[in-house]
């Protein structure tokens, strides 16, 4: 996929470069010609986790939320930020108080709208910020949330929430100054990475091998309920491909969309193309009278288990910090989703977006690049 080349190239800078969503956008921009997009400046807290080949990549390692906006604008200067077109914003720090995560993420937002107002300013063609289904109360559970298939102009719930704060901060900033944004809102984001707090597919990979190392089924951790509902998933490099569409189209300017693969996902259609694709006999899931009780507790079955990954990790030559780029604590909450969480994409299809990915497959483009990566054997 390309975007439309305008007269003078672009030049895109990616916020939160080391998530997976970072990552989507920056294998996305490389397949962008030099002609559309000239440079990538790339800016995350830790160096650069992934080898990305590309001369175009600028990759900035700096702390945003330790760093004054001067000393981010310092950064950019040396990248030539002044020429900076298009912002993608992925940055996120995670905090279990949603007051506390309310103030750090509009700081790490703000921040970065800021230094990108103070370099690049008119040159600035769209923002682009990726929120999520939090918007709509996932997160709170069905009483609070939005009426399903979620639409983008839902009533928003009661009480603190981050995306709100950070939605309405960009709103702002693009009528200041004169930016066009778009806003996506994707659901559970399938991708790569090296230590993201919301990495499901690395968790999940780490737990078959796991499971393959003992000899033992591919059992689905969650309970009955989770195995039938349907979940939306984003796989990150249709997230990116729809983010860099919408954001170099003048017809889809200062418009928020829903963004997911398009196709109705449950884990009992997933599940056994894991099986198959790690190399288990098909199991017959056993779940409890209680259709709300899951087959086990992945972030204590994960912890009971370190030692048998750790002689994986020995015996194959892997990543040494692999089992920390999992996290057990959210795929378990995933696993345990008791409730349909669908939106609807009929406001992208009518601006022109027909793309559907299937699910199980960008699942297993993941699980091919983690391989290659070392993360799993």
């Amino acid at each position: 996929m390309s975007v439309s080349a305008s007269s003078t190239t672009n030049v895109a800078c990616v916020w939160g470069a080391n998530g997976i969503s970072g990552i989507g956008m920056i294998d996305t921009l490389i397949e962008q010609s030099y002609s559309e997009f000239s440079k990538i400046i790339c800016i995350s807290r830790r160096p650069m986790q992934i080898n990305l080949t590309d001369d175009r990549i600028h990759f900035i390692s700096i702390d945003v939320m330790e760093a004054s906006v001067d000393d981010i604008v310092d950064e950019l200067i040396k990248a030539d930020g002044r020429t900076i077109t298009h912002m993608f914003h992925y940055a996120y720090i995670s905090k279990m108080d949603e007051t506390e995560q309310d103030r750090v993420n509009k700081a790490l937002l703000q921040k970065a709208l800021d230094a990108t107002a103070k370099i690049a300013g008119e040159n600035v063609k769209c923002v682009s910020l990726q929120t999520g289904y939090k918007y709509y109360g996932v997160h709170k559970g069905p009483q609070h949330m939005a009426a399903q298939p979620f639409v983008e102009d839902a009533p928003r719930h009661e009480g603190v929430n981050f995306y709100y704060t950070q939605e309405d901060l960009i709103k702002e900033y693009a009528q200041k100054n004169k930016w066009n944004y778009t806003i996506t809102r994707p659901n559970l984001i399938i991708g790569v990475s090296k230590g993201n707090f919301m990495n499901f597919a690395v968790s999940l990979a780490i737990y078959a091998s796991v499971q393959k190392e003992k000899g033992e089924p591919l059992i689905f951790p969650g309970h009955e309920l989770a195995w039938n509902i349907v979940l939306d998933h984003s796989s990150s490099l249709n997230n990116a491909r729809f983010q860099l569409w919408a954001a170099t189209n003048d017809h889809t300017a200062n418009e928020i969309f829903n963004i997911h693969d398009g196709d109705k996902v449950q884990f009992r259609i997933l599940w056994p193309k894991f099986e198959k694709y790690f190399g288990f006999a098909h199991h017959e899931q056993k779940f409890s009278e209680n259709k709300m009780a899951p087959q086990l507790v992945l972030f204590e079955y994960m912890k009971q288990n370190r030692a048998i990954w750790d002689g994986v990790v020995q015996r194959h030559n892997l990543d040494q910090g692999s089992f920390d780029y999992a996290t057990w604590m959210f795929s378990n909450f995933l696993l345990n989703v008791p409730y349909n969480t669908e939106g609807d994409l009929s406001k992208a299809r009518k601006y022109g977006w027909t793309t559907t990915v299937d699910t199980a497959d960008a699942y297993i483009q993941c699980f091919d690049r983690l391989k290659q990566m070392k993360v799993i054997p």
